[in-house]
């Protein structure tokens, strides 16, 4: 059974520490008006209450013989404190260690990945100057392509030497006319017309020169007849002279009359001889046999003084073809020369003369060669054409197994090494070389290798220095196998 003792110190809960608040509120709004009068005593009983940090203790004070005073609740600020996160600090290092490491960890194993994939090779002097892992020296020892090797090989390679040049008459004569002031009447030949010496080839106006001659045969007869006439009076009168007739002056008047109708008969002669000749040169005439290459009359025309005809003698073409001095020295004269044509014809011959002295800003020098006949070859032409100098062994190599770059040629060469478990494994190093005349798929290879190591045949520019290849067995090795 609970005494009243007990119930008397049993600490108020919070529902009871609530009413007493909310009732202490009433009473103190309904108080207010008192609670400045009150004695000390009742501010002493208040404070007693009170711990000594501020707080409320909890007990009522019964002595009042009054009504029951609650002492007035004074309740601390509350003052908000801020958050700490110092404990979220050493998580957010963990984190981040864990990013770095898994990110290294990936990137490590895409590598791998990407060398096992590509199986390319890392140089050995990188590897020794910037250290190797296990797996980078792996795969520095795998090959990276299967190739074919060759070794350079004599080959029967022709020595002709190739050179552009003109197609030109070897020999030309020019045809003018030796008529003047007279119109061309007819014209026979036409450019590219075969003629033979002394075939006519045009005729001027001859009516024209017709009248001529008719005209100079009468200016001839009538000196003709004044020369006689002259020519009786003076001897009639000479006569004279011996008696003393007629005075010496007179006598040499009809002398001199008769000489000057002498001179007048000569003149008249001489005209109509050459309207004659006029009228023979009124045919134009081939002087020569060949081939009209240029035509500059028309009939209707008064010639002028240039040619009315140009003709290639006999129809003999030379090539006339530009040569690199330093090449000079293999052809002579009586080499034989082909001569390309348009399509797909040829025409050849023989080397006539060599130019002793260079072309002045070509800095090349000239070699004639006679061609044989060819309808197809024509005048003015430019040709390539091929000095016929024979053949003879040279080393050469096929021509895809050259690589060039930057101005050089180069070859791969295939070179036995060693792995790290003793097996043989074929490394590519890089070799420049000196190359000659390319004909067909073969070039020649001017300065032998250093080493008797094969080449690769082909696909050399997908190799890089120091590459490890696979060499494919030849085609028969593999047939008896």
């Amino acid at each position: 059974m609970t005494t009243s003792s007990d119930s008397n110190n049993k600490k108020p809960t919070e529902a009871d520490n609530h009413s007493a608040d909310q009732h202490q509120a009433d009473v103190g709004s309904k108080t207010s008006g008192n609670a400045s009068t009150d004695s000390p005593n009742a501010n002493d009983s208040s404070n007693a209450n009170k711990s000594a940090d501020g707080k409320v203790t909890g007990k009522v004070d019964t002595t009042a013989n009054s009504t029951v005073k609650y002492p007035t609740y004074t309740a601390k600020a509350a003052t908000q404190s801020k958050p700490n996160w110092l404990w979220v600090l050493p998580l957010v290092l963990v984190a981040l260690a864990i990013g770095v490491f898994a990110g290294q960890w990936w990137q490590q194993k895409q590598l791998e990945a990407n060398a096992s994939d590509e199986e390319r090779t890392v140089s050995p002097q990188v590897a020794t100057a910037t250290g190797v892992t296990e797996v980078e020296k792996e795969v520095t020892q795998k090959p990276v392509l299967t190739v074919e090797t060759v070794k350079p090989e004599p080959s029967e390679m022709s020595n002709d030497l190739s050179a552009d040049g003109t197609i030109s008459p070897e020999n030309v004569s020019s045809v003018s006319g030796k008529v003047s002031g007279v119109a061309l009447e007819q014209v026979l030949v036409k450019e590219g017309s075969q003629v033979k010496k002394g075939q006519v080839l045009a005729v001027f106006d001859t009516d024209a020169i017709q009248q001529q001659i008719i005209q100079a045969q009468a200016e001839l007869a009538e000196a003709e007849s004044n020369y006689d006439l002259a020519k009786k009076d003076a001897e009639r009168v000479l006569p004279l002279l011996d008696i003393r007739a007629i005075s010496e002056q007179e006598a040499d008047r009809y002398v001199a009359t008769a000489n000057q109708a002498a001179a007048s008969v000569a003149a008249s002669r001489a005209r109509l001889n050459n309207q004659k000749v006029t009228m023979q040169n009124a045919k134009v005439t081939a002087p020569v046999s060949g081939v009209i290459s240029e035509k500059n009359a028309d009939v209707g025309n008064v010639p002028g003084p240039e040619p009315l005809f140009t003709i290639i003698e006999d129809g003999q073409l030379e090539w006339q073809a530009q040569v690199d001095p330093n090449k000079v020295g293999s052809i002579n004269v009586g080499t034989t020369v082909e001569v390309s044509l348009p399509d797909n014809r040829s025409v050849s011959g023989k080397v006539t003369r060599i130019s002793p002295t260079a072309e002045e800003g070509s800095r090349q020098i000239t070699i004639y060669a006679s061609l044989n006949r060819s309808p197809y070859a024509k005048a003015g032409m430019y040709q390539r054409g091929v000095f016929k100098l024979g053949s003879n062994n040279q080393i050469t190599i096929p021509v895809s197994a050259v690589i060039t770059q930057d101005g050089y040629d180069y070859v791969m060469q295939v070179r036995a090494d060693t792995n790290d478990e003793g097996e043989t494994i074929h490394r590519v190093s890089r070799v420049k070389v000196a190359l000659g005349e390319r004909q067909g798929d073969r070039v020649i290879l001017l300065e032998p290798l250093e080493t008797e190591d094969p080449i690769v045949r082909q696909g050399g520019n997908f190799l890089s220095d120091g590459d490890v290849v696979r060499v494919a067995q030849p085609e028969a090795a593999t047939a008896d196998q």
